[in-house]
């Protein structure tokens, strides 16, 4: 029940910052995993590096592509590595790296790990391989099965709870582990859903389900998760629309981490100026991005993939071999300011003039820093009269020196409107958090 006077039950809070970890090459980090071993890889370009806990990077071999996306899987004493064209294999117990040589591997997109199998799809087809038992070396040309439901290729393919979920284009079809002699994983029966992948990476594991990036009816990118053996509808409408903007999202890939309670699916488009990041705890969107100060705009944040290890959330930077530790506690991405930015909802009655007296902000205030920049805080305000096509200029106020409690973080006389809108923007290196806005206005 709701105590009258009470705070807002929700809070506008800054996103994670980032501090560099350690550099793995010269990038870009195209996928990582966290053993099990509590040993953690990054291909990056052309090399696998492995990072150890002191941040040390250690060149561990090397692929034969140096772009796109790559999926990791590991068993007991070997990761495996695919890249659409070639397989390889670093042995844990040996540190030794080597290109899977047998013939009959038939390449892959994705890999996956269950039962004892390394299992791939075969690019361009319906088909997916299993390796022999706990050996990711050997690979038979009759140890395949074709996915028939629906005469579409298999896209992904991801291992959960017991079950592999395999995506194709249209449809996708959940098998499981029969013990076959003939060939050991079936589909379950009635395990079909009709709704297709759009790109293979952004398949993952959450929230106790799966989500990925898929397609409609008519063919528009919509972000789904598993609901038993059906396919519930994650995005917005807003979201698809900016998901809709770009021509080709193939190339879409997507990571998942998880912070002080809260899992994010992060969705990362190529065509996209943010990043499209959802939130399993408040079921809401948002959009996380990097402010270029070269350019001064902003673009995709910098993040590429994601793994826990050494009790840090560890990203992999989208352009060079940067590996940093994400954090809350951090308000710069790697010295560079994070520039938040709010636009608050259109204020209007039926296109009557409204007198706006006074805003304030309920902010957590006296976060200031002892020195330098961010010592005496200022957040920026401005609004737009015709629905964000001309703004005013922008109107500063203080947040607070350390440990100034008191301060009121409010503006007044701010004229006059038919249909206004609000925007607030911090730059500062310092902890933010907004819980609330209060408008008087007549």
């Amino acid at each position: 029940a709701e105590t009258a006077g009470a705070k807002e039950v929700a809070a506008l809070r800054g996103s994670p910052g980032l501090s560099l970890f350690a550099t793995a090459g010269g990038g870009p980090i195209r996928g990582a995993i966290a053993s099990t071993s509590e040993r953690a890889f990054f291909v990056s370009g052309f090399d696998l590096y492995e990072v150890s806990e002191s941040g040390t990077s250690t060149l561990r071999g090397s692929l034969n592509t140096s772009t796109g996306r790559v999926s990791l899987a590991e068993n007991f004493d070997q990761v495996i590595i695919v890249d659409g064209d070639d397989g390889y294999l670093f042995t844990l117990s040996t540190n030794t790296f080597t290109q899977i040589a047998d013939s009959d591997f038939p390449g892959g997109d994705v890999v996956a790990f269950q039962d004892g199998y390394f299992i791939v799809n075969k690019p361009g087809t319906g088909q997916f391989y299993i390796s022999g038992i706990n050996d990711g070396s050997t690979w038979d040309a009759l140890d395949f099965t074709t996915v028939e439901s629906s005469p579409d290729n298999l896209v992904s393919l991801i291992s959960d709870r017991g079950n592999l979920w395999l995506f194709g284009n249209r449809s996708i079809e959940v098998y499981q582990n029969t013990g076959s002699l003939a060939f050991p994983f079936q589909r379950i029966p009635g395990a079909i859903i009709p709704t297709g992948c759009a790109a293979a990476h952004t398949v993952k594991k959450f929230d106790n389900t799966i989500i990925w990036l898929g397609v409609d009816e008519q063919g528009q990118g919509i972000v789904w998760k598993a609901d038993g053996y059906n396919a519930a509808r994650v995005s917005t409408q807003a979201i698809e629309k900016q998901i809709a903007s770009v021509e080709d999202f193939s190339e879409s890939y997507a990571y998942v981490y998880h912070e002080q309670g809260h899992l994010f699916y992060c969705l990362q488009i190529k065509g996209l100026d943010t990043t499209l990041v959802f939130d399993a705890a408040t079921q809401q969107w948002s959009e996380r991005a990097f402010w270029n100060t070269t350019t001064g705009k902003y673009e995709q944040h910098r993040a590429s993939e994601a793994i826990f290890f050494a009790q840090k959330n560890m990203v992999g930077d989208r352009e060079t071999g940067q590996i940093y530790d994400q954090d809350l506690s951090f308000y710069t991405d790697n010295g560079e300011n994070i520039v938040r930015k709010r636009v608050m909802p259109h204020i209007q009655e039926e296109k009557a003039y409204i007198s706006h007296h006074t805003l304030e902000l309920d902010m957590e205030v006296g976060q200031g820093l002892t020195i330098g920049e961010g010592a005496d805080p200022k957040i920026m305000l401005r609004y737009s009269d015709d629905g964000g096509y001309r703004w005013s200029d922008e109107l500063t106020r203080s947040v607070g020196k350390k440990g100034d409690q008191e301060i009121r973080v409010t503006w007044r006389r701010l004229g006059r409107s038919r249909n206004r809108v609000y925007e607030i923007t911090y730059s500062e290196p310092t902890f933010y958090q907004v819980n609330g806005a209060y408008l008087n206005a007549t």
